[in-house]
């Protein structure tokens, strides 16, 4: 059953806005070699930015809180986003370069990146305005640093939201940090190499910390999601098109997920257009989702999950 809504339920995304430079090559080149790239693509990126497009197709209202540069390039990126239905309102400008990700794309869609942060790095909870944490219905921190995770959670959980965290690269050097926030998280988003560094082997330990429910993604391996009680799900989508760039996907998957269980309040189903949201992304070339409802349905269409018995040990394995 879907709950009907007298509005669009409203998604707070905390996180970065950067200018996404993609280049798709053949190959890797080797020390001191150069290649030519066959295509170049420039336009908006980042995890919240990327977030925030994925919710507007599914048919939520997302609001960007970020904070990012007053220079003119940024303004055709902010265009963008209003076009597709992302609110910007309350995007902090600021005189610093924006955040910039050069992105390497090989055959079959495997990605290497490089990142400089820039004007991401004046992010702060108050940035975050408090009527609009009374007006939402979920709250979801994207790739941002445990210490304003935490800060923004504590406040969203004090108004009854929901409050998704996907740490991204902080799960490698601020582990400490993320285990002491997780009681104020409902639901944690992790890779399987994020998910073995936050638990050495063992995810159903990281209930014990408190979020009601941990999704591990595994690319093209599927996805597993544990909830408090034990009830452990798993699932996965069968391409139906080859992947051309996996850029971004991770984000299409948790916000399908975020938005499909607030419509739905059932986290299997939430889990199915997640993986069919995150196997669409990787079709298109880009670090945002390029939606076509056909395609989509047809995707969902090839999407399993089943419920498990009990946690696997090779939740984290390849």
């Amino acid at each position: 059953m879907r709950y009907k809504y007298e509005k669009k339920p409203i998604h707070i995304v905390v996180g970065n806005l950067n200018v996404d430079i993609t280049m798709y090559v053949p190959r890797l080149p080797g020390p001191d070699q150069s290649i030519i790239a066959e295509e170049i693509q420039i336009g908006p990126g980042g995890a919240a930015s990327n977030y925030s497009v994925a919710v507007a197709h599914y048919g939520h209202q997302p609001y960007l809180i970020a904070s990012t540069s007053t220079s003119s390039f940024i303004d055709t990126i902010i265009d963008k986003l209003n076009k597709i239905g992302v609110v910007t309102k309350f995007l902090k400008r600021v005189e610093e370069n924006p955040g910039l990700v050069t992105i390497i794309v090989i055959p079959g869609g495997e990605k290497f990146m490089v990142k400089y942060r820039g004007a991401n790095e004046l992010l702060s909870p108050n940035d975050v305005p408090k009527q609009l944490l009374e007006e939402a219905n979920i709250v979801h921190l994207a790739s941002i640093p445990a210490s304003i995770a935490g800060e923004i959670a504590t406040r969203a959980a004090g108004l009854g939201l929901l409050v998704s965290y996907d740490p991204g690269s902080y799960a490698f050097y601020e582990k400490e940090k993320i285990l002491k926030i997780l009681d104020k998280i409902n639901i944690l988003f992790l890779n399987r190499v994020e998910a073995k560094q936050l638990t050495g082997g063992k995810v159903e330990n990281l209930l014990k910390f408190g979020p009601d429910i941990i999704i591990v993604k595994k690319g093209p391996g599927g996805a597993y999601l544990l909830q408090q009680g034990g009830t452990v799900y798993y699932g996965i989508s069968k391409p139906i098109r080859p992947p051309v760039d996996t850029t971004g996907a991770g984000d299409a998957f948790d916000a399908f997920f975020n938005a499909a269980y607030i419509d739905y309040k059932d986290p299997g189903k939430a889990l199915s257009y997640a993986l069919a949201a995150g196997a669409l992304k990787v079709m298109c070339k880009g670090s945002q989702l390029c939606w076509n409802k056909q395609l989509f349905n047809k995707q969902l269409n090839e999407t399993t999950v089943e419920k498990l018995k009990q946690p696997e040990p090779w939740i984290l394995e390849d």
